[in-house]
């Protein structure tokens, strides 16, 4: 089977606070007007002759296209034929665009068929804009090119009329996600097998998801800790900016290793909170006489893979007696009388 990150395709369909989730934001480019119903995707600019797309046909009239932007730039372009409100994802079919020189069935699951970006712009049209396009090109006047490549708004997307503003044809034109390449564009089709939008796929994200492997571990975690565990490892941090002693031992009497979690509001542990912020004794509390617990992997850096590295790395050095504390070997506690008196069988033997 071609390449088909059906994630990423479903998310065109998310509304604008499951969006915002996965770090990305829906952006209306503009209407694209559909008088044939045979629709070009290319890049306007080096390939503005390219062959309609095989398959399918868009119903004619003036349809929506959104961007769905990550960091900034579009990461998947899509036009609709039917309102995104009225779709639900899992009752979608998805099929690779082609055009008919092209065969899908030989394609392995990670090829796939797309069209060439040596501009950085990408674009859906209509055929018959298409003509009208090429008509202009013909003439030799650079004037609608030259402005293309000088438009500032295409991370948004941008209706494209140099014909003007009466005219009924028109492009919907758009930065291809992060530059040049191949890119493909995918057909969504209904239950009866009629398009319902069509959709470029700029390879940016991947899975749906604009956050990278550390966001969304953070985010895992903060989704496995229980209501009050979070709100015990927030009173905690807020216990060591206060540095009252009092209330970091009782929160950590059953719970110790609270100490070195991640707090998700202030994205520390309590250890790291008290070097931070330059807490001797709320330190103290934290450790219990134990020795400094290894630094959580999300919060190493380049410099930084201890505590003690932290410690040391800051601009501004910590109190001689908060180094103190991190310094100090040690010391194991002082057994109890039935942990130094030998056991029957130890002095039957003459063994300690």
């Amino acid at each position: 089977m071609a390449h088909l990150d059906l994630a990423n395709l479903r998310a065109c369909l998310l509304d604008e606070t499951q969006l915002a989730a996965v770090a990305l934001t829906r952006s209306f480019a503009g209407h694209l007007p559909v008088s044939s119903g045979h629709l070009v995707v290319c890049d306007p600019l080096v390939q503005a002759e390219a062959p309609a797309l095989a398959d399918y046909t868009a119903p004619l009239g003036l349809h929506p296209v959104d961007l769905i932007v990550h960091s900034g730039r579009p990461a998947l372009a899509v036009a609709w034929f039917k309102p995104r409100e009225a779709l639900t994802a899992s009752a979608l079919h998805w099929q690779m665009a082609r055009w008919t020189t092209q065969d899908l069935t030989g394609l392995d699951e990670d090829s796939f068929i797309g069209y060439p970006v040596d501009a950085g712009i990408g674009c859906f049209m209509d055929t018959d804009t298409q003509q009208a396009l090429l008509a202009l090109i013909d003439q030799g006047n650079e004037a609608w090119s030259d402005a293309l490549i000088d438009h500032d708004g295409l991370d948004e997307g941008a209706e494209y009329r140099p014909w003007g503003p009466d005219s009924p044809h028109g492009l919907v034109v758009f930065t291809s996600g992060w530059g040049d390449g191949v890119y493909p564009s995918y057909w969504a089709l209904d239950t009866s097998g009629t398009p319902v939008a069509l959709v470029t796929d700029f390879l940016c994200i991947e899975g749906g998801d604009g956050r990278d492997a550390r966001e969304i571990a953070d985010q895992a975690y903060r989704d496995s800790l229980a209501p009050e565990e979070a709100e015990a490892l927030a009173q905690l941090v807020a216990a060591v900016k206060r540095d009252d002693a009092d209330a970091l031992r009782a929160l950590l009497t059953d719970a110790p290793q609270r100490a070195n979690q991640i707090e998700p509001g202030c994205g520390g542990t309590a250890v790291f909170e008290a070097i931070r912020l330059d807490r001797p004794q709320a330190l103290r509390e934290l450790l219990q006489g134990a020795a400094l617990p290894a630094m959580p992997q999300s919060l190493h850096t380049s410099k930084v893979t201890s505590y003690l590295d932290y410690a040391r790395f800051l601009k501004k050095p910590r109190s001689p007696e908060l180094m103190a504390v991190l310094e100090a070997p040690v010391i194991a506690r002082p057994e109890t009388l039935e942990q130094a008196r030998p056991g029957f069988w130890a002095r039957l033997f003459g063994r300690r």
